[in-house]
This record gives structure tokens, C-alpha cells and sequence, in this order.
């Protein structure tokens, strides 16, 4: 099931990632389009400074993960929804057929939507909490990898350097 879960999410993150992309490249043209003075435009550094970059990566992420777990959520009220319908014995009082099959498929989304948009159940944010940690667990983890290779960089350029020294004396 969790590994539904994450399926599910990864495939509307992945969505999302790519209606932002378009959105921003969008955005970029528009900007190339006015062309602003160069006096009123920022720097190269403040807008390329890695501390922008990474809270307004961390921002996005969580509302991506947000909207992910909302629509998870809608999906599994929606899922849930149909089969209790599922188990309510059909009446031969009034016909059956896809107009109505369409009809209930077309309710359940409904109340999905409007549940979550009430956060009724909660699932949501459970759902978030959890995915939020492995995000920063996993995030924690490659920052601890990446300052070992940083660090084994250091040390082979500081041996390299001592090595060429040597050699040149």
C-alpha cells in the first residue's frame, strides 16, 4: 500500500514540477519581452545566491508534497466512496445504465473534492507528516554525502598539492 502511495504522490509531484517549469518559463519570456533597465534589475549574486535557491526549493517542495497529499486524499475518499456503493443492493424499481453508473462516478469525485477541501479527514496531513520526514531524512542524508565528497575533494587537492611541492623542490 505504501508503496501505492508513493507512486501515486511521485506521479502528481512529477506533474506539478512540470506545470512549473512552464509556468516560469512562461514567466521568463514575458520578463525578456519588458526588459527592464539594467540599473533596476538585481544582481547576479542576489539572484543566484544559494540560500534563495534553497528556501525557495524547500517552499515549492512543500507545497507540491501538500497538494500531493490533498489529492491523495481525494483519490482514496473517491475510492472509498465507490465501494460502499458497491455494497448498497441496486433496486430494479429504477433502470440501470451508464448515465447513472456516470452519475455516481461524477458524486463520488464531488464529495472527494469538497471533503478535502474541508480537511475532514485528516488524511491528508498524515500523509504529509510522513512524507515530509522521509523528504528531510533523505535530504539530510545527501547533504551528509555530499560534505564527504566535498571533504574527500579537500584532502586529495591538499595531498596533490603537497605531493606537486615535493616534486618541484
Amino acid at each position: 500500500m505504501r508503496d501505492l502511495v508513493e507512486f501515486v504522490i511521485d506521479g502528481i509531484m512529477q506533474h506539478e514540477r512540470m506545470q512549473e517549469q512552464s509556468q516560469r518559463q512562461q514567466q521568463h519570456s514575458a520578463r525578456l519581452k519588458q526588459r527592464q533597465p539594467v540599473s533596476n534589475q538585481p544582481s547576479h549574486a542576489q539572484t543566484h545566491s544559494v540560500g534563495n535557491q534553497v528556501e525557495a526549493s524547500a517552499k515549492d517542495k512543500n507545497e507540491a508534497l501538500w497538494k500531493a497529499s490533498l489529492q491523495f486524499e481525494a483519490i482514496f475518499v473517491q475510492q472509498m466512496m465507490t465501494s460502499m456503493r458497491k455494497t448498497v443492493h441496486k433496486s430494479d424499481f429504477m433502470p440501470n445504465g451508464f448515465a447513472q453508473d456516470m452519475h455516481a462516478s461524477m458524486m463520488d469525485e464531488a464529495i472527494a473534492q469538497a471533503s478535502t477541501k474541508h480537511s475532514n479527514f485528516g488524511l491528508a496531513k498524515s500523509i504529509y507528516r510522513q512524507l515530509e520526514a522521509a523528504e528531510s531524512s533523505r535530504a539530510q542524508s545527501i547533504s551528509a554525502q555530499e560534505i564527504s565528497r566535498v571533504a574527500d575533494k579537500l584532502k586529495m587537492t591538499d595531498e596533490l598539492t603537497m605531493e606537486a611541492t615535493r616534486n618541484a623542490h
